[in-house]
């Protein structure tokens, strides 16, 4: 009997057995199910090598179904989707194992274990990603006896490709989902990393979301002290480039789940029950407006701070020290979805001492959506930093703190030090002073928020599917 395979396993019937019987067969079908996977693997790898067992499939046998999951792979020029079946064996207690994509699963009611790794491999030295899909073309049934393995197609659709500043994201619907789940949680974590971004419970039904690959913010990225890919008012004398080549990537989906997993995270402090004095940490808060001082004592390490929705200084001021310690350097991360400014009043957002003869950045970082609205005035403002906020270079909105077109606006004498990078910008009245500072021209930030666990990080890619026929002899 004859088989293209394209991942699949199902049920059986027979007669009853008692239940040590079905335990001892249900453990020699798992070990026979377990080397099936490994001949397979060892075809698709060699190509032209045929490879034969002895196959035990019980008495009742395996049943060989096409179109049991939906393997979709997108990011960065690769757009993939890959259906794929499963060869699967019910036994008369309701265990059932399943071959899919290579893996081998193991389900006793609503438990689903790994019995056998799928052969997706992330190489943490080289930070590639490899993903072989064994796939099958017929239904059929297959009995115990001699098995036969052959190789009829190999497609590659990404084969050692470069993945520049862009996560991969691989979403597989399949009813052993909670399988798959169980096998990215613990390959990722051995890394240091969080692949699944949404469970199987948790979205569309035994849909698994993953992601995988970091974003870098490349070097040369703040060549300036405004950098948009549109610019409007008064922009003489002012550092600022008008960029209308590609931008940087944005970090739209990023922030989004940040915010929302750090908004009910009982790890996390909320600002506003912090004082005057915040420490080295994470904190959320979803609306915040500083009108007194509020300071990040980095003595003791980075902080990170989640707003949901608005930060606003208001006349008060927001202050990085003690950041500069023995052997490294702190820094305090803003991450805000919504919106930003540092209204008039001499409202400051800043490194101690706060002054333009004495201008340290790197140390005040702050994150927004390609949407994210930001200001610096009216009226006598400050803010040393960088802002990272970048979109298309079509944001041609109002902004939401003054009445300007651009997602940046600096009005009346809103001064700054450091750079931002925004879709458009808009500078009204006088030019700000001091502007860029040029130690960030080799300046690349790494995205990595206190308490927050970001997919292991990805360089190369590699996927293939092969078409393997399966026969009894």
């Amino acid at each position: 009997m004859v088989a293209t395979i394209s991942i699949g396993i199902l049920l059986v019937a027979g007669d009853v057995m008692t239940s040590t019987e079905q335990r001892a067969e249900t453990e020699r079908i798992e070990q026979s199910f377990v080397e099936m996977s490994q001949q397979m693997a060892t075809v698709a790898a060699d190509g032209d090598t045929s490879r034969s067992m002895t196959f035990d499939a019980g008495e009742k046998g395996a049943i060989v179904k096409t179109n049991t999951a939906h393997i979709n792979i997108t990011g960065n020029g690769v757009n993939e989707s890959i259906r794929v079946g499963a060869i699967e064996y019910e036994g008369d207690d309701g265990t059932r194992l399943a071959y899919q994509a290579g893996g081998v699963f193991r389900e006793t009611g609503s438990e689903t274990q790994v019995v056998s790794e799928p052969p997706l491999k992330y190489d943490q030295r080289t930070h590639t990603f490899s993903f072989p899909v064994v796939e099958l073309d017929e239904e059929t049934t297959l009995s115990s006896g001699d098995v036969q393995f052959d190789q009829t197609d190999n497609t590659e659709y990404a084969n050692s490709t470069y993945i520049e500043e862009s996560p991969i994201r691989v979403n597989i619907t399949s009813e052993y989902c909670v399988g798959w789940q169980t096998y990215f949680e613990e390959e990722t974590n051995q890394i240091n990393g969080k692949a699944v971004q949404e469970t199987c419970s948790e979205g569309e039904q035994d849909t698994l979301r993953v992601e995988l690959g970091r974003l870098d913010i490349a070097e040369g990225t703040f060549e300036e002290g405004i950098v948009a890919g549109n610019v409007s008012g008064d922009t003489e004398d002012v550092d600022i480039v008008e960029k209308d080549r590609e931008t940087p990537p944005a970090l739209d989906p990023i922030i989004s789940r940040m915010v929302s997993e750090m908004k009910d995270n009982d790890s996390v402090t909320d600002l506003s029950d912090v004082g005057d004095t915040a420490t080295s940490g994470t904190y959320y808060a979803e609306s915040a407006r500083i009108s007194d001082e509020l300071t990040f004592d980095l003595e003791d390490g980075n902080a990170t701070l989640v707003v949901e929705e608005e930060l606003i200084v208001d006349g008060g001021s927001l202050t990085v020290e003690n950041w500069d310690q023995p052997g490294t350097d702190h820094a305090l991360q803003v991450y805000v979805k919504d919106g930003m400014h540092v209204d008039g009043g001499n409202g400051e957002m800043c490194v101690a001492p706060c002054t333009s003869g004495e201008v340290d950045s790197e140390q005040l970082q702050v994150y927004g959506t390609s949407e994210t609205h930001m200001a610096i005035g009216t009226g006598k403002a400050y803010f040393e930093g960088v802002m990272y906020a970048p979109g298309d270079g079509t944001f041609d909105e109002t902004n939401d703190y003054i009445n300007k077109e651009g997602q940046l606006v600096i009005q009346s004498n809103g001064d700054m030090d450091g750079s931002i990078v925004v879709s458009s910008a808009h500078i009204q009245s006088n030019a700000p002073e001091g502007m860029y500072d040029p130690s960030l021209e080799t300046f690349s930030p790494e995205i990595s928020p206190e308490g927050y666990v970001l997919p292991p990080k990805l360089s190369y890619l590699n996927i293939a599917k092969h078409t393997i026929e399966v026969e009894n002899t």
